[in-house]
């Protein structure tokens, strides 16, 4: 009897030490991987931590650079922002307005026709002055129109010195035929002809203003609407030129 006891309690020991034996080894294989598990974690909280601190250092970077392209943006536009006042300041000065700019283009005009600066300066020169002109003349005529161009349609200044022509457009009626008298609503064309031959040419709306000079002579002529019908009158006078 003593015999088997002896062998059951061996048993039963042994199976205990087994069961420990599987506990321990599980939980040395728990522990392995929880500890496995931790490290992956550790390295890869580190990895990200990298990887914000290089996110940090190129945006801060980028931040940088834009703050710096900013001021020199700012720069920029202020350096244009001053040479835009400077060139308004430059053009008001140096470029001509109203009568002053009128002038100017008139002179343009006559050096690109020929007529001599020299010429001209005197004549500018000589503007202070008292001009010799005779009593005015008070003419008119009948504006030749594409369908009217009888007779009466010119007349002359100064013993003939000038002549004077032109035509008109045609004057419509409620049907919007045309009729032999010009439109004073629309451009005219009004001709110089000096006694030399020479021609220059007037356009546009009435009144116009227009001189000639011949020699030592200019023939200044204003043109109006007539209050009759298809005229145009013409007022001229002759001045010592210059």
């Amino acid at each position: 009897m003593s015999y088997g006891l002896y062998d059951y309690d061996r048993r039963r020991r042994r199976r205990f030490w087994v069961r420990a034996a599987k506990f321990l080894f599980a939980l040395a294989i728990l522990g392995g991987l929880a500890t496995f598990s931790y490290l992956v974690g550790v390295e890869q909280l580190k990895a990200r931590e990298i990887a914000l601190q290089e996110e940090i250092a190129t945006l801060t970077a980028a931040k940088e650079q834009a703050e710096r392209r900013a001021a020199q943006l700012q720069q920029i536009a202020q350096t244009a922002e001053i040479k835009a006042s400077e060139l308004e300041v430059r053009f008001q000065r140096e470029v001509p307005t109203g009568e002053l700019a009128r002038l100017q283009e008139l002179l343009a005009q006559k050096l690109a026709e020929g007529v001599d600066a020299n010429r001209l300066a005197f004549i500018i020169s000589q503007t202070g002055t008292v001009r010799n002109c005779t009593h005015p003349e008070t003419k008119r005529f009948v504006l030749p129109t594409p369908l009217y161009r009888g007779a009466n349609t010119s007349v002359t200044f100064a013993n003939g010195a000038v002549t004077i022509g032109g035509e008109g457009a045609s004057a419509r009626n409620a049907n919007g035929d045309a009729e032999a008298w010009f439109d004073p609503r629309q451009p005219v064309t009004l001709k110089f002809t000096q006694i030399d031959g020479d021609v220059s040419e007037a356009t546009g709306m009435l009144p116009i203003q227009h001189s000639v000079v011949i020699g030592d002579k200019e023939y200044r002529f204003n043109i109006v609407e007539s209050s009759a019908r298809s005229f145009v009158e013409i007022s001229g006078d002759t001045c010592a030129f210059p």
